[in-house]
């Protein structure tokens, strides 16, 4: 099954002026992610477009990364390095999102393995005038 990129990043040392640079160009809409100890914006290109994050670079180096959805973190590193990659940021929580890796692939290219937490699960609902179909405990019928 092919995996979709569903999240892309791009660093930047001056991360207002990209972010204008973005809006003017292309018309893209920026919101304050307010992560702590980080300036983290999240975008959007379109109503049916992929979105993204900017960030300040924290290495003169960093490149734009996408972000490969995976169903486990685990199972996909594992695949990644048997296909000729290799692991650079081990497994890590994103509170509140979900799982991610960094690997480069065998040219060098970063990419990112995301694992999403699971929705939460909604709870039954018992309309009232309803009774329960559970047992009481010490209750015979």
């Amino acid at each position: 099954m092919a995996r979709p990129i569903v999240h892309y990043e791009i660093p930047a040392n001056d991360v207002e002026k990209v972010r204008r640079f973005y809006e003017e160009c292309f018309g893209w809409k920026f919101s304050d992610a307010n992560m702590p100890g980080m300036e983290y914006w999240m975008f959007s290109s379109g109503k049916d477009s992929l979105g993204g994050g900017m960030y300040k670079k924290q290495d003169a180096n960093e490149r734009p990364r996408n972000y490969v959805h995976v169903e486990s973190v685990d199972s996909a590193v594992v695949t990644f390095q048997k296909a000729g990659g290799s692991i650079v940021t081990t497994k890590q929580e994103v509170p509140g999102v979900g799982f991610i890796a960094m690997g480069l692939d065998p040219e060098g290219n970063l990419v990112g393995l995301f694992e999403p937490h699971p929705p939460p699960q909604k709870k039954a609902v018992r309309k009232k005038g309803t009774k329960s179909r559970t047992k009481s405990k010490g209750r015979r019928r």
